[in-house]
């Protein structure tokens, strides 16, 4: 397969699995809020979130470990990378067993001693933290296995089963109105359930077909690839801590001044901006490890192009779901909540704007993450992202609403993308000018149409659920046309037709559709 059409069939795949996974996420929150009760609601997410930074950590690690299998593989050398993998294998096995022994006594010191948690909960909670905790520990080992899929660019099977994992969550959280006992314990049991048999089944598939995979005790603990994998996973962690701060930080000022009703707003507008937030992250996986193989065999002129155009369709494919969103925020927000609290609709718009504005330069990050001179982009990235605190409690000092935190994540998002394109310049000696004119100024026209066209309905009828059809069908169909006929140049438009084709026939022959 050629590796634009590989590109192309990995974001069908990625995007598909987005949006599937966002829709399940949706339905089944109402089922289990309503199964569990609001008390034991929040308990399952104040204990799932004291692992919150083993999942980070994962994260960070997983992009390290992919990046260096993605560069070896553009070398054309098949030992190179299982050196890579069996220096990550040992060093996550190490990492989970630490994580875990240090992670158990203080965890379970957090729920008896300092959370405010019912006395006939507590060792419900214990528990819990405890599931989580191995789901915690397998998903850490997990990585070096699932990162070669991604760094293969086998994306397609990891979309599958990361469908699986969306169905089966979705089955559970139904069952779970139907249970007796206590339910807290079983769907905690059930969703960690998942998760290992999920990522077992990943580590099998990935030791099955790819030879890079097999495990030579010989090669752990390479000082010098270790060394690697640890210096570019802590640069990283800077630029992924600038994120949880600011996100963190901003819910404990919106307390702070405004008390937990307005906590509540902002919760609610995470939970409706995490959709555009997966299918951002399915655009950049699918672009990434070409990116970086590109990079790795010194074809840089190429890495630079799909750089590009992955600002631009990373953009456009965001503002499909986005745009007709926060035009009907209201009624969306009415219809799925009956009575959202105050602020909430504001919150979901600015954060989405937020989200829009770091898909414009995020295809850049790519480059620079390939190159590997990362320390002072993420010393960059992290900055701009912390100031997000201060620069919100400022508009709070002022007196400004507490929708101005949202204010505050677009201008940093945007000191954010301004950062990464002028180090792109730095690093590349890439003209400020070809991104303004080739991304920048093609999103924003693109962006005014569907706007306007996704507004129009609200002049001429109420809301309803037809006034949400017609203005998502109106955006939806003007995003595709300006995009089609503007954003996009002829070559751009003939390596989407050619290989959209290619892909389609793929799926076809997949699901035994005859032509």
């Amino acid at each position: 397969m050629k590796p634009a059409q590989r590109i192309v069939l990995n974001t069908f795949a990625t995007y598909t699995r987005a949006v599937l996974g966002a829709a399940l996420a949706l339905f089944s929150v109402r089922w289990v809020l309503n199964a569990l009760g609001q008390t034991d609601f929040g308990l399952f997410s104040i204990v799932g979130s004291l692992i919150i930074f083993i999942i980070f950590l994962n994260n960070v690690m997983a992009g390290s470990v992919g990046r260096h299998y993605a560069f070896a593989i553009g070398q054309g050398d098949t030992a190179e990378v299982n050196r890579w993998f069996n220096a990550a294998l040992s060093i996550h096995l190490c990492i989970a067993v630490f994580l875990t022994v240090v992670g158990l006594p203080i965890g379970e010191y957090i729920i008896t001693n300092l959370l405010t948690i019912p006395a006939d909960r507590v060792a419900v909670c214990i528990l819990v933290f405890r599931f989580s905790l191995v789901s915690a520990f397998v998903s850490m080992i997990a990585i070096p296995f699932v990162a070669m899929f991604n760094a293969k660019q086998n994306i397609g099977e990891l979309s599958v089963w990361g469908m699986l994992q969306s169905i089966m969550t979705f089955a559970l959280a139904y069952s779970i109105t139907h249970v007796s006992g206590d339910r807290l314990l079983f769907y905690a049991a059930g969703v960690v359930a998942i998760i290992i048999f999920i990522q077992v089944i990943q580590i099998v598939r990935a030791v099955s077909i790819f030879r890079e995979c097999s495990i030579d005790h010989n090669l752990w603990f390479d000082r010098k690839r270790l060394t690697e994998i640890f210096s570019f996973a802590s640069w990283n962690l800077i630029g992924g801590l600038g994120v949880t701060l600011r996100d963190q930080g901003s819910a404990l000022l919106l307390n702070i001044y405004f008390g937990p009703k307005v906590n509540a707003a902002y919760g609610i507008a995470n939970q409706v901006s995490a959709p555009t937030n997966q299918l951002a992250a399915s655009m950049l996986g699918a672009f990434a490890p070409e990116i970086t193989t590109s990079e790795g065999r010194g074809d840089r002129k190429r890495m630079l192009s799909l750089s590009l155009r992955s600002c631009k369709f990373g953009a456009i494919l965001v503002m499909l779901f986005a745009i007709p969103l926060m035009a009907e925020m209201d009624y969306v927000l009415k219809l799925w909540l009956n009575e959202p609290p105050i602020y909430t609709a504001l919150f979901c718009q600015l954060i989405l704007c937020a989200f829009i504005i770091d898909r414009l330069s995020a295809g850049y990050m790519l480059a620079v993450n390939a190159h590997g001179r990362i320390a002072g982009y993420q010393l960059t990235l992290g900055t701009s992202l912390v100031f997000t605190l201060p620069l919100a409690w400022l508009f709070l000092i002022f007196g400004y609403a507490p929708t101005s935190v949202g204010v505050a994540f677009i201008i940093t998002m945007a000191a954010c993308s301004i950062g990464r394109i002028f180090w792109v310049r730095h690093l590349f000696s890439v003209s400020v000018r070809i991104w303004f004119i080739s991304v920048f100024m093609k999103c924003v026209v693109v962006a005014c149409t569907a706007t306007l066209a996704a507004l129009a309905p609200r002049v001429l009828l109420g809301a309803s659920f037809f006034r949400l059809m017609l203005s998502s069908i109106a955006s939806v169909a003007a995003i595709l046309l300006t995009a089609w006929f503007i954003a996009l140049d002829f070559k751009e438009r003939a390596f989407i037709t050619r290989n959209t084709w290619y892909a389609l026939s793929k799926i076809s022959s997949v699901l035994g559709v005859r032509k």
